[in-house]
């Protein structure tokens, strides 16, 4: 025994140690590299322990083939120790080939992978521009270069496309997931190959323009508005598209990345608010704006959840063939607990601004429907009575509205043909095929409509003839000059011809003097309302005047 051991060669446990060392410097960088991916890329963690399991398996193979046939030469001495040292390493080596070329495939695959997910991580999915992740990491870079060089400069423009969701809507994902293609391919085209092009969300597009001058930056915005003002082609079929603009400034300030694209969105809504495919850049006062958008918006949501809007309702009268109570119209008001009341002309423009005007307009629809059912089948004299309710532009082509109103009837019980929504001309601009086709939904459950403040917006004969109404509500802007001025007069009295030419009725409001009333009456107006006649009046008080149908020469 002691002769065999003492005369192996030195370079048999050489090589055994040394490929020991090997393959355990091995296991403890893979046990390494899996703790980084444990910590950093679970999914790849998951990945990699399965080879890591397999590597194990293979070095135990290795250092267990290693000890059996160096115990069978320790206890079988008798072997002759240099016939199978050969064979023994040449075994050894190929584990440790086999292993190396294991890891070694393994380590590509995992770099792939590694790649793969860190361009999903980076890039947007479907335009394989930059997100909002690698848009902020630019943007970090733009800002540590302004800091280290005073004279670099950088903008980052907010770019909104106006109508994608009414064509994603109506012509599918498939022809917006083309123009959204196509607009990132216009944008990479419109801009300089230091320029970064980037896609944060649905119609959503940045830009951060690098090393640009705000002069620099101007002119390269109006090649971009340039491009995006082209024609959409999809299929054969043309799409015109509108876009706006909001550029934010590089400045010696130390902002976060997502403050600065707030930024440029606040500029972009206020460049939406001047009209279609204009750019404006951010100014300080915009987040004064903002912060007072954001608490209205907040005491609004509030309001409607503590029924602080309440209603008041107009009386109003037929003037055939005697003067006789029609109907009324619901009004809003808010009453703010620190504020007071607060009338519809103030924060109407701002809900319809932040997008709470279809709450608003939900809501109303809804108290309106509760309190006049109650009176129908509570308070005397009321069956018949129609009830009018105004609807913003926004709603009346929302696709929600019809089922919202056929389940808000239903809720109440309110009486057939006694609800009229009161929608302004601005509607038909917007959407006229789902205006009308909503329109005539709802007549259909005897729910009729009226056209609100007529001659003051958008209004055309082409828009009377196609849409299902059954009232033109005459402004009280035209009504105040009927009795000084010939061209409010005439005006008034072509109104109610026209009117009742296409068989619908003629309602005149802002009635204020008995001498208006009697001039209408000439006229053939048929319904009037207005202080003349009656002011707005509380629940309760309109169940008492509905009981003693009171006229305006009774009333004080």
């Amino acid at each position: 025994m002691h002769a065999i051991v003492d005369s192996s060669d030195t370079f048999f446990f050489s090589n055994i140690s040394a490929g020991l060392i090997i393959l355990l410097g091995g296991v403890v960088c893979y046990l390494f590299i899996l703790n980084k991916l444990r910590k950093n890329e679970p999914s790849l963690y998951r990945q990699t322990r399965t080879s890591f399991i397999i590597l194990v398996s293979l070095i135990f193979s290795f250092v267990l083939g290693y000890s059996a046939v160096l115990a069978s030469v320790i206890f079988h001495y008798r072997f002759d120790f240099n016939s199978i040292l050969g064979p023994i390493l040449f075994l050894g080596s190929i584990f440790v080939l086999a292993t190396a070329y294991f890891n070694v495939a393994m380590f590509n695959k995992l770099l792939k992978s590694r790649e793969v997910l860190k361009s999903q991580a980076l890039r947007d999915f479907m335009t394989r521009l930059p997100n909002r992740r690698m848009l902020v990491d630019k943007i970090k870079l733009a800002q540590e270069r302004k800091r280290i060089n005073k004279n670099y400069d950088f903008a980052v423009i907010f770019i909104d496309i106006l109508n994608f969701k009414k064509v994603n809507d109506s012509f599918g994902h498939y022809t917006g997931d083309k123009i959204l293609i196509q607009t990132s391919n216009r944008l990479l085209k419109a801009v300089n190959s230091v320029d970064t092009v980037g896609r944060i969300g649905g119609d959503d597009f940045i830009l951060l323009f690098d090393d640009s001058s705000p002069m620099e930056t101007l002119h390269k915005m109006n090649h971009v508005r340039a491009s995006l003002q082209k024609a959409y082609e999809i299929d054969g079929v043309e799409f015109k598209l509108d876009a706006s603009y909001g550029i934010y400034f590089a400045r010696d300030e130390d902002l976060p990345p997502e403050e600065i694209i707030n930024r440029a969105n606040m500029a972009m809504r206020r460049s939406k608010q001047r009209g279609k495919n204009n750019f404006s850049a951010f100014m300080e006062s915009m987040l004064l704006k903002a912060d007072n958008l954001l608490k209205f918006e907040n005491d609004f949501r509030r309001g409607l959840q503590n029924n602080e809007f309440i209603l008041v309702f107009q009386p109003q009268y037929n003037l055939k063939p005697n003067l006789s109570l029609a109907g009324f119209e619901a009004l809003v008001r808010w009453n703010h607990p620190k504020q007071g009341w607060i009338s519809p002309g103030d924060f109407i423009p701002i809900a319809e601004k932040t997008g709470l005007i279809i709450e608003l307009d939900r809501y109303v629809l809804d108290r309106a429907c509760m309190h006049w059912a109650q009176c129908q089948r509570k308070t005397p004299n009321c069956s018949g009575l129609s009830i009018s309710v105004n609807l913003s532009a926004h709603y009346i082509i929302d696709s929600t509205l019809v089922r919202y109103v056929a389940e808000t009837i239903k809720k109440h019980g309110i009486e057939k043909n006694t609800l009229i929504l009161e929608l302004t001309e601005s509607a038909f601009v917007t959407d006229p095929v789902l205006a009308a086709a909503n329109l005539e939904s709802l007549r259909e459950l005897g729910v009729k409509s009226a056209i609100d403040d007529f001659g003051t917006g958008y209004s055309s004969l082409t828009y009377l003839t196609r849409f299902p109404t059954e009232h033109i509500k005459i402004d009280k802007s035209f009504v105040d000059g009927i009795e000084s001025d010939q061209s409010s007069r005439r005006i008034v009295k072509s109104v109610i011809n026209l009117t009742h030419g296409l068989n619908m009725i003629a309602v005149a409001e802002g009635v204020e003097k008995k001498s208006q009333l009697e001039i209408l009456k000439e006229m053939g107006c048929d319904i009037v309302q207005g202080f003349y006649l009656a002011k707005p009046l509380s629940l309760i008080d309109t169940r008492t005047f509905i009981k003693e149908r009171k006229l305006p020469s009774e009333n004080s």
